[in-house]
């Protein structure tokens, strides 16, 4: 495959970490081995990814793709039900155990149990029991009153206590305000994750960045079969907040797409025809990851 690339393929991608990769092994697999995988993205110019699990710890499977390739693989923990949710001491725990990203509850947070989101369809498939344990462990990072809980701002203490990135999985717009607001207060580094699954609205794109926070543009809904997004709305997000607090990335984990090195360079290749330079792109692939994940280059 590397081979059949034209030269200077790599060009965009030199220096890029992918924060949104979803690889294997895992319940939810990518379209190879993470070690086979992270080699292609070496060869791709790539420095590194965040591995991310909708059910367990990725800290060992980074381990693997470190120790084997040398690339710069960042395990991560994401607060689902199977985990313990919004607990500091998994926090901690993860911590110790070389976790640089804390991921917000994705599929089982409350919000997305209640609009049926992507990924619990793809679990139910796998497990017959698995609607039951989501409606029983759904959690809520708002209490009635539309305040932050106080496990929720515990467990963002904790990843800043202990200096690690924390992204907003899938938390309601609503939800996302109240966390962006809070990490601004206190001075952690956050991430939006795929923030266009929820609004288009540029202005509360923008109040996100304003508070200092990452915002996220993946390439997964852009590649999906039942797609409501087009390169352009990414294209218009971006002309929006600017490229100074965006992050470019794959999260794809379909059988219908190209691995993850090559999502991503398609992604960006797009994004330059559409006039986003070089220097702009390096940013978002490269910079801001960096940045976000609190490591040099």
């Amino acid at each position: 495959m590397i081979d059949a690339q034209p030269e200077g393929f790599d060009r965009l991608l030199r220096g890029a970490i992918d924060v949104h990769v979803h690889g294997r092994p895992d319940v939810i697999e990518g379209r190879g081995d993470d070690v086979a995988v992270a080699r292609l993205a070496q060869a791709y110019g790539m420095s590194g990814w965040v591995l991310k699990s909708h059910l367990w710890a990725t800290m060992d499977r980074a381990r693997r793709v470190r120790e084997s390739t040398g690339f710069e693989a960042y395990g991560s923990i994401t607060l689902n039900p199977p985990t313990g949710g919004l607990e500091p001491s998994v926090v901690e725990l993860a911590a110790s155990h070389g976790a640089r990203v804390v991921f917000l509850p994705t599929w089982g947070n409350a919000a997305d149990v209640q609009r049926d989101g992507y990924i619990a369809m793809l679990m139910r498939r796998v497990s017959p029991a698995f609607a039951d344990y989501q409606d029983r462990s759904r959690i809520a990072l708002l209490d009635p009153a539309g305040t932050l809980t106080g496990r929720a701002r515990a467990v963002i203490d904790a990843c800043h206590a202990l200096g690690l990135a924390l992204a907003t999985g899938h938390a309601s717009p609503a939800e996302s305000r109240a966390v962006a607001a809070y990490c601004a207060d206190i001075g952690q580094r956050l991430l939006i994750t795929h923030p266009l699954h929820y609004t288009q609205d540029p202005a509360e794109l923008r109040e996100f960045t304003a508070t200092g926070a990452f915002v996220e543009f993946a390439n997964a809904p852009l590649v999906h079969p039942d797609a409501h997004l087009t390169i352009r709305d990414v294209h218009e997000a971006l002309t929006a907040v600017g490229p100074e607090r965006a992050i470019l990335s794959s999260d794809v984990f379909s059988r219908w797409v190209p691995p993850e090195p090559e999502c991503l360079r398609m992604f960006v290749e797009q994004l330059a025809y559409l006039g986003w330079s070089d220097e702009q792109l390096a940013m978002m692939v490269a910079e801001n990851p960096r940045t976000f994940l609190g490591v040099t280059a």
